[in-house]
């Protein structure tokens, strides 16, 4: 059912992933900008960022719509 409320709480628990994924890679290319880090390692900061989310992202999904 759309109007379930795991629905919306599985999209706020998406939602709240996404910004703070967006929130570490703005620190990642600030950290490149600045000259900290090199571009490779941005690039493989990125990277596993990008994995952790899709995990996370993968495992809210089943625990939030298991039941549905």
């Amino acid at each position: 059912m759309q109007n379930d409320p795991t629905h919306f709480a599985c999209y706020d628990a998406m939602r709240d992933a996404d910004e703070a994924l967006e929130d570490e890679l703005s620190h990642v290319r600030a950290e490149e900008d600045a000259h900290r880090v090199t571009p490779v390692e941005a690039a493989a900061e990125r990277v596993g960022l990008l994995e952790r989310h899709l995990c996370k992202c993968k495992r809210l999904r089943r625990e939030l719509l298991s039941g549905s």
